[in-house]
């Protein structure tokens, strides 16, 4: 057991932290996309769809006692991967795991979720948590995204509980099981099973959607986010389907020709249509690739200590007396609008 098994950082809702964060678990051929719209048949466009990740303003207990009144219901289900969630600053992961731990037949988990799924699969709710914060290396991958400290904390500060004005937030998913929709929130008492499943996908929205609506008017700080198959795995098929088709094709043309056939343009004219798609297919290939690749930039940022260059900048500034005249504009802009700290739930 870890000494440190309960130093859990925050985790960024950023669908490139989560796509780097389950790549880093050892799983392939996964990524996570930021939704805009809980329209099915976006989502549809987006298949193999494994489940939703779906994040919240916390609102206490009534995030769970509203789950009692809402169309599903708490179940004990020993088919669902559910674990509770016994450490601080682990839902977003928990979230993640509720997703991949429960479609370990259609995604390869490699060797690290492997085996701490076939460890925990026997163990209770309560205690299939406390696996998973002893496990080090799902807590090592998960910590590798911890902000630096740039300046000293209070500690009284830092363990103050969350009051009145803080804004707490928190990760729960979504995800088939056996013909069923499950909503997994780890600190609930267990999965809430929001019926048949033929149509997930659809019913999904009408669950999210009701969530949101118990919520005041005018309230938008939601965030969703799918756990879908690498795009660029499924493109590189599709271009490879299409490359057959056109051999195909050109070896039919080639036979027209010899027989002078009528039918050589049309044979052209489906080659041409064949060729255009796969020019399209590869502009998606080099989409996703470049999308990756800001992924990785961002998240390289995302780990650095920039004091050093904002000390530099600041000292430059004051040499040319133009520090304080930006001081008092950014003072003055802060007074302008309300302060609300915000922190993750847990």
């Amino acid at each position: 057991m870890s000494n440190e098994n309960g130093n859990w950082c925050l985790i960024e809702s950023d669908p490139g932290v989560f796509t780097e964060l389950i790549h880093n678990m050892g799983v392939r051929d996964v990524q996570v996309e930021e939704l805009y719209s809980l329209d099915s048949d976006t989502l549809r466009g987006m298949e193999p769809v494994y489940g939703l990740i779906f994040l919240f303003k916390w609102q206490g207990t009534a995030s769970h006692s509203g789950s009692q009144q809402r169309a599903g219901k708490v179940v004990d289900n020993n088919d669902v991967f559910f674990a509770q969630q016994i450490i601080q600053n682990a839902c977003a992961t928990q979230a993640i795991l509720s997703i991949l731990l429960n479609r370990e037949s259609e995604i390869e988990l490699g060797e690290t979720l492997t085996n701490f799924r076939s460890f925990a699969s026997d163990l209770p709710p309560d205690m299939r948590g406390l696996a998973l914060t002893n496990c080090d290396q799902i807590r090592e991958v998960h910590n590798s995204f911890v902000r630096p400290e740039s300046f000293l904390t209070d500690p009284d500060e830092a363990r103050r509980p969350a009051g009145e004005d803080d804004d707490l937030f928190h990760f729960i998913s979504y995800v088939p099981v056996n013909g069923r929709l499950y909503e997994l929130d780890g600190l609930s008492r267990g999965p809430v099973d929001h019926g048949d499943s033929a149509d997930w996908l659809e019913r999904v929205g009408e669950v999210i959607q009701q969530r949101m609506g118990e919520y005041k008017e005018g309230e938008i700080r939601f965030n969703l986010m799918a756990v879908i198959g690498d795009r660029r795995k499924m493109l590189t098929q599709q271009i490879s389907s299409v490359d057959r088709d056109i051999s195909v094709l050109m070896a039919e043309l080639e036979k027209l020709r010899l027989e002078e056939s009528k039918d050589v343009g049309d044979v052209e004219s489906r080659i041409a249509g064949l060729n255009s798609e796969r020019a399209e297919l590869e502009h998606l290939v080099d989409l996703e690739n470049g999308k990756f690749a800001r992924y990785r930039f961002d998240n390289s940022l995302r780990k650095l200590n920039f004091i050093p260059f904002v000390y530099q900048l600041a000292r430059a500034m004051a040499e040319k007396g133009v520090l304080e005249p930006a001081v008092d504009r950014a003072k003055e802009k802060a007074r302008s609008r309300p302060h609300r700290q915000q922190r993750p739930a847990m």
